[in-house]
């Protein structure tokens, strides 16, 4: 069952981690990303945090909006379609797949690979993104921030690090939300794959594994995401009624490994499905499969 953690005044939070349940909430027509401020204080900062970071020109990123904002779905249906690699698109490079190639096989840093990595998905939103050390650094930083709370996050915001990370990254997205999301955070559940990638390919065992085994084996879900409780909801998932401002963080890197498939992952078949499922799937089997072609460097 979820952990309710409810204090008057103080918090309210629901911690959701199994796979059925996750599903449940997030499919409930009583439960959205409106992030508005209402409730008590932890889940006003909460929601504060969200606007204040994770907004462009007054617009949350695609991730954190409603089900019922039509632009939000009419762009990831149109995105969906786009990033297919089936639909005869030119989504990469050949060289851009060999340095990828170059990094799972041993022979090329993390960090390298993950600017190449973020430069293709930029390239995906526009020709002329250009990313390198900072805004990867930038990226790492973000992704940081978003996973949870920490001491040192309040060095950033004091610093102006954490605002100088975002305003680079916003910039080289050129102020496009789907950019800015994919560059910042959706980049980051690529690299992890491909860290993982690297460590399956230097198996002896490496070139019998299918490609549905390379990426369960490789594909992770981001460590949490949330949704706002927006009607008195009664639900047998939880002791007691949940009231409206109540914040869920759907726990998705704890139930992913107890859900059948990449579910967790992209949540495919959910309102919410993420529209790059076919491009980092594509993407993931092409860099697998021509890494089975090159030596392991030692």
């Amino acid at each position: 069952m979820a952990r309710h953690i409810r204090v008057p005044g103080i918090v309210d939070v629901v911690l959701v981690s199994d796979p059925a349940e996750i599903r449940a909430f997030n499919d409930a027509l009583s439960v959205d990303r409106n992030f508005i401020p209402r409730g008590p204080l932890i889940n006003r900062l909460i929601v504060g945090r969200i606007r204040r970071w994770f907004e462009i020109m007054g617009q949350l990123l695609p991730s954190l909006m409603p089900r019922s904002d039509q632009v939000r779905a009419d762009h990831q249906q149109k995105l969906a379609a786009a990033l297919d690699p089936a639909g005869g698109a030119t989504l990469w490079t050949d060289a851009q797949i060999a340095a990828l190639v170059a990094y799972v096989c041993g022979g090329s840093s993390g960090d390298a690979a993950s600017i190449m990595t973020q430069q293709i998905v930029g390239n995906l939103f526009d020709p002329l993104y250009h990313a390198d050390r900072a805004t990867w650094k930038a990226a790492k930083l973000l992704d940081q921030f978003r996973d949870g709370f920490s001491p040192i996050q309040i060095v950033w915001q004091l610093t102006g690090q954490l605002r100088r990370a975002r305003n680079l990254l916003v910039a080289r997205a050129k102020d496009d939300r789907w950019a800015m999301h994919g560059t910042a955070i959706g980049v980051h559940g690529v690299v992890k794959a491909l860290a993982r990638m690297r460590a399956l390919r230097a198996l002896p065992t490496a070139g019998s594994l299918s490609d549905e085994a390379v990426l369960w084996q490789s594909l992770t879900p981001p460590k949490q995401v949330p949704r706002v409780v927006e009607a008195r909801f009664d639900t047998p998932l939880v002791a007691g009624a949940l009231s409206a401002g109540t914040i869920l963080m759907l726990k998705l890197e704890t139930a992913g490994p107890r859900a059948p498939d990449a579910e967790m992952v992209f949540m495919r078949g959910h309102w919410n499905a993420c529209p790059a499922h076919a491009f980092v799937t594509a993407l993931l089997l092409a860099v697998w499969r021509r890494s089975l072609q090159e030596a392991v460097v030692a």
